[in-house]
């Protein structure tokens, strides 16, 4: 397969398709209801120019969906992650832990935290998963 740009509608789609596949994910996220955010802050240092808004929905262990959307419906969401590029290059690229990321301010999360930390093993498996697609990063 061919490597696909990150963000974009394939990537999504091969993200989500993944996801469901992952019996890890499904039985880490069992009782997970919530949609999350991800606001990814411009970087023109980095080739990425525009701040983009990554939508993550996952239910009882399986992932609804995954699309980029716009900010307004970014900011109706249960939980709101924002961060530099570079910094979820880093957690792409496996260099950084999310969660821990996240406790130590370098992703700020708004939402309940601690319902996040209960699910730490599926956030993680999602983002292994994640890891697994042959991504195009635009500062690379």
């Amino acid at each position: 397969m061919a490597q696909l740009d990150v963000f974009s509608e394939e990537w999504c789609k091969l993200w989500k398709d993944m996801l469901n596949e992952n019996a890890v994910f499904a039985k880490y996220n069992k009782g997970w209801e919530g949609d999350l955010a991800g606001v990814v802050q411009a970087d023109p240092d980095n080739n990425f120019p525009e701040e983009q808004y990554l939508y993550l929905h996952f239910h009882d262990g399986s992932a609804i969906d995954v699309k980029m959307i716009t900010k307004e419906e970014a900011q109706k969401c249960k939980f709101i992650m924002t961060g530099p590029y570079m910094r979820w290059y880093q957690v792409a690229k496996g260099d950084l832990d999310a969660v821990k990321a996240m406790m130590q301010g370098k992703l700020k999360l708004k939402g309940n935290l601690p319902y996040v930390v209960k699910y730490v093993k599926g956030v993680q498996e999602s983002i292994k998963t994640m890891q697994g697609i042959d991504t195009n990063f635009p500062n690379e």
